[in-house]
C-alpha cells in the first residue's frame, strides 16, 4: 500500500478502537449516565435508582445549606460530571490536554448542560419542539466537541454529506433517542436506552474525531 493511500485510509463508524480505549468509552457513558440520573434527580426532585440515594440525598442536603436554587444547583452538578466526561474524552482521544483546549471543553460542557435544562422545560410545553431543539442543539455541542479533538476552529462546521457528518447525525441521534426513552419509559427500560444510547454515542464519536473531511 503506498504511503498516499495510507493516509487517505480512514477509520468507519463501528471500527473497533481496542480493549483499553473500548473501556475507557464504557467509563465515559458510565459517567455521563449517572450525572444525568443525578441530575434529574436533583432537578424534580423525583426517585433515582437505589444505589444512587444516599448521593442524591447529600447533594440535597448541599443544595439546602448553599440556598441555591434546585434548578442552578442541578445545573451545576450535572457540568461537573460532563466536564469529566470530555476531559476524559479529550485525553483519550488526543493524548494531551492544554490550557486552551480545557477552556474549550469547560465552554461546550456548559452548553451543554443549559441543552439539557432548555429540553427538560419543553417538553410539557410541545413534544415536537423539544425534539427538534434537542436534535439541533446537541448536533451543535458534538460539532464543536469534535472540532476540539481535531484543533479545528470551535464553530467548524463539517460538509453536508460528509462521513463526519454522518457520523455526527448517528452521534446525536443515539443520544437523543435514548434520552427520550429515558424520561418516558419504565425505570429499568428507560435507564438501559440511557445507558445505551451513551456508549453508542461515545463509540461513534472515537471514530468520527478520526476522520478527515
Amino acid at each position: 500500500m503506498s504511503r498516499t493511500a495510507v493516509a487517505t485510509k480512514q477509520v468507519g463508524l463501528l471500527h473497533f478502537p481496542g480493549i483499553l480505549h473500548f473501556i475507557v468509552i464504557l467509563i465515559i457513558a458510565a459517567i455521563e449516565t449517572v450525572g444525568l440520573i443525578i441530575w434529574l434527580g436533583l432537578h424534580t426532585g423525583a426517585d433515582v435508582i437505589s444505589v444512587l440515594d444516599p448521593l442524591l440525598a447529600s447533594l440535597q442536603q448541599q443544595q439546602t445549606m448553599l440556598q441555591i436554587g434546585r434548578t442552578t444547583f442541578a445545573g451545576i452538578i450535572l457540568g461537573i460530571f460532563l466536564l469529566v466526561e470530555h476531559i476524559i474524552t479529550q485525553v483519550d482521544q488526543t493524548g494531551k490536554l492544554s490550557a486552551r483546549v480545557f477552556g474549550q471543553i469547560f465552554v461546550f460542557s456548559a452548553i451543554e448542560v443549559v441543552i439539557w435544562i432548555v429540553w427538560l422545560f419543553l417538553i410539557p410545553v410541545n413534544g415536537i419542539v423539544a425534539f427538534l431543539f434537542f436534535f439541533g442543539s446537541l448536533f451543535v455541542e458534538h460539532q464543536i466537541a469534535d472540532n476540539v479533538k481535531k484543533g479545528l476552529g470551535f464553530l467548524h462546521f463539517s460538509s453536508l454529506g460528509s462521513r463526519v457528518f454522518q457520523g455526527l447525525i448517528i452521534v446525536t441521534l443515539a443520544e437523543v433517542v435514548g434520552a427520550v426513552i429515558w424520561v418516558g419509559a419504565i425505570p429499568t427500560v428507560s435507564l438501559a436506552a440511557l445507558a445505551v444510547g451513551s456508549v453508542v454515542e461515545h463509540y461513534v464519536a472515537r471514530n468520527v474525531a478520526q476522520m478527515r473531511e
